[in-house]
């Protein structure tokens, strides 16, 4: 059942990314692109406040020992949302999504291949192969 649970939060994701980068590109063709970043983070940031303090509120963000490079998931939100932003009103959603599932799975099968970023290890096998290889041909499915 928690697998369950799991798979369908993974999915609310992937339909919440879709909606976020069409919002932000509507407003990005309203405001411009820095301003709907802005936005889209401000909301994001008071979000995250509040879950913050719905979870407890621990007293710090910096626990000591912590890697400074685990800091930058934020950079990388910051490129997710403002890529897609600029993407999804010039290739469309569909095939803008696809090609993001594709990154997605290359980064993920070398994350887990070498468990980078204290990720168990997940070998890569040959199931595990054709499925991105399933993936990158959906890619270009989008684009026949």
């Amino acid at each position: 059942m928690t697998n369950l649970v799991y798979a369908a939060l993974a999915v609310a994701a992937g339909v919440a990314a879709t909606l976020q980068a069409a919002m932000n590109a509507g407003l990005a063709r309203a405001t411009g692109l820095g301003p709907a970043v802005v936005i889209n983070t401000i909301v994001v940031l008071f979000a995250s406040f509040g879950m913050w303090a719905a979870m407890g509120a621990a007293p710090t963000f910096f626990p000591a020992g912590t890697p400074w490079a685990l800091y930058l998931g934020g950079l990388f939100g910051f490129v997710i949302v403002a890529s897609l932003t600029v993407v999804f009103p010039k290739i469309g959603a569909a095939y803008a999504i696809a090609l993001m599932v594709g990154g997605q799975c290359i980064a993920a099968l070398v994350v887990d291949h070498y468990g980078l970023i204290g990720m168990p290890r997940e070998p890569l096998t040959l199931q595990r192969a054709i499925g991105a290889a399933l993936v990158t041909a959906g890619v270009v499915v989008f684009r026949i």
